[in-house]
């Protein structure tokens, strides 16, 4: 089952004990930890562990719903807080109360709701992966109920990773094999915005000044698009583009700005080095044959290379850990966390201007307060924690995978 949790801020005492006793004929014998990698052997039960070694209370993390889904891929709130929640398989939106009861609002046979936005009149978008299409909610009416799903805009393309909708009610779709940004108008109208050279636009932001920022799969670039179209270039491909920084890891699966103007960006993935090939997954089809002595029978074979599709994968095996860096408003990017370990599928904003950071594989919280100091909130019994809002009001709404 699907669990979705919240973290509510609360007052909580704890104790940790740094001995043990010997046992058997042995004498009592005593030991000190006092490092963070000696404590994150263990289990954390009310204490946040910091990065300087030191335990601290940690927030409430309480179940908030189980909406009876395979995965969540993506929360968001709506101007009046109510909140969203999209994933798979098949793909749904669901739509919960104060109280954590779901309520499903959009519903189709495609294997995933990849990617969730709200424009500023609450109206709902909706895109669906592989193969996908844009869908449009209306805004919920006076009692609450949303009106039905239709078509919004239908890209043509393998993927649809990230939605978002800007203030006059545009909205930008990131898509993926091609590496193309669409501009949808209100009225359902889209056209390629900005044509890449990458393969996939993974994620969207807007920056202080209203310009575009895109993360980008395979080069891990985060990359700032203008909005305005200089005389002359009348094609996506010759709007300008500006790379503030290319990462270390191959996609930047998420991009948040905050009220400073500093960028945050992740990425996750080895980069693929030069000369290197990674073997695709063999695809096999029944084939069926008569023996010599009138036995049906029927067996595997490979596919024709020619015919076989890219699997749908909602949580692929990646090497090479991830990355979380600041991009200050003068242009200058720093590391501010690392593993080897977990990727990253979120960001969300924090207390002190500082960012929250949901990862896999091991569903875990993580705040990131500088380059040098960082705390684990909370790690969940899922395997991989794929989304997080801030209500601003003392709460932080997460999503998962399967627990």
């Amino acid at each position: 089952m699907k669990r979705m949790t919240r973290i509510k801020l609360a007052c909580l005492a704890a104790v940790a004990v740094l001995a043990a006793a010997g046992a058997g004929a042995e004498r009592t014998r005593m030991w000190r930890q006092s490092n963070f990698e000696e404590f994150e052997k263990g289990t954390a039960n009310g204490v946040a562990l910091r990065s300087d070694g030191k335990l601290v209370l940690a927030p409430r993390f309480a179940q908030f719903s189980d909406p009876n889904m395979a995965y969540l891929w993506a929360l968001r709130l709506n101007s009046k807080g109510v909140l969203y929640a999209a994933g798979g398989s098949n793909a749904k939106v669901m739509r919960f109360d104060d109280k954590g009861t779901a309520t499903t609002v959009f519903e189709s046979q495609e294997m995933a709701a990849q990617a969730l936005a709200i424009d500023a009149r609450d109206n709902i978008y909706v895109g669906t992966s592989p193969d996908g299409k844009v869908y449009k909610i209306p805004a919920p009416d006076a009692k609450g109920q949303s009106g039905k799903a239709t078509v919004f805009f239908e890209p043509k393309t393998k993927y649809i990773w990230d939605l978002l909708a800007d203030a006059s009610g545009t909205v930008f779709v990131a898509t993926g094999d091609k590496g193309e940004v669409y501009a949808v108008s209100p009225d359902g109208k889209g056209l390629v915005f900005y044509n890449s050279l990458e393969t996939h636009i993974r994620s969207l932001a807007m920056d202080a000044k209203g310009n575009l920022l895109i993360g980008t799969e395979p080069n891990g670039l985060v990359a700032r698009v203008s909005m305005a179209n200089p005389a002359g270039a009348d094609k996506p491909e010759q709007r300008p583009a500006f790379v503030l920084h290319e990462t270390e890891r191959k996609e930047v699966t998420s991009l948040l700005v905050d009220p400073a103007g500093n960028i945050y960006a992740t990425s996750m993935g080895e980069k693929p080095r030069p000369g290197l090939v990674i073997p695709q997954a063999q695809q096999f089809v029944p084939q069926t044959t008569v023996t010599s002595t009138g036995q049906t029978v029927t067996t595997s074979v490979p596919m024709p290379v020619g015919q076989q599709a890219a699997p749908f994968v909602p949580f692929p095996s990646l090497a090479g850990g991830s990355v979380v860096y600041r991009i200050t408003p003068d242009g200058a990017p720093e590391s501010l966390w690392s593993s080897r370990d977990d990727l990253v599928y979120g960001l969300g904003p924090w207390r002190d201007g500082h960012v929250l950071v949901a990862t896999g594989n091991r569903g875990g919280i993580v705040a990131v307060e500088s380059e040098d100091l960082f705390q684990n909130l909370a790690k969940t019994s899922a395997a991989q924690v794929t989304g997080l809002v801030n209500t601003g009001e003392g709460k932080i709404y997460l999503c998962s995978d399967m627990l």
